[in-house]
């Protein structure tokens, strides 16, 4: 009885959806940056960029690496759900249906993290590709000595 059980759990659980732990070279960047002053974007379109997925503390990260720089999806859930599905980006988010997202970049010996102020991101699952498609819209808010710079965030990621 106890090996069918583990027989049949096993079974199951290979036949999951779930996101793959991977590293995959894309050969467009998939994330915009843009200032909204003068459309300046930081992540070069027409360089390649890595897209990594990988979990931390058993919850989902998916991270998208240029160069030097980094944007970051911290979910609080293990996977995508198949259905579709729309996350709010809320700096120090701890629910389900809420993500946090940061831009990181190095210039010289020093290393900026900047949180994405507030967007959302909207999940679709295309079931033929087994695919999940990430449209990501936010605002980062950034102090400077005078006053606020904004900037608009844009990504369209796919996931296995």
């Amino acid at each position: 009885m106890n090996r069918i059980l583990l027989i049949l759990l096993i079974s199951m659980s290979a036949t999951a959806h779930s996101q793959t732990v991977r590293d995959t070279v894309l050969s467009k960047c998939p994330v915009w940056i843009t200032d909204t002053v003068s459309a300046n974007n930081f992540f070069i379109e027409a360089r390649p960029a890595t897209l990594k997925v990988y979990r931390v503390k058993g919850d989902l990260t998916i991270v998208v690496e240029q160069k030097d720089q980094l944007f970051s999806l911290f979910f609080h859930t293990k996977r995508l759900s198949t259905k579709n599905d729309s996350f709010k980006i809320e700096p120090g988010s701890r629910g389900g249906d809420e993500v946090e997202s940061t831009y990181s970049f190095k210039s010289g010996d020093q290393v900026a993290y900047i949180s994405v102020g507030k967007g959302k991101i909207e999940t679709t699952y295309d079931k033929v590709k087994k695919i999940w498609n990430l449209k990501v819209s936010g605002l980062i808010g950034n102090n400077t000595g005078a006053g606020v710079s904004y900037y608009k965030v844009r990504a369209e990621l796919q996931v296995k």
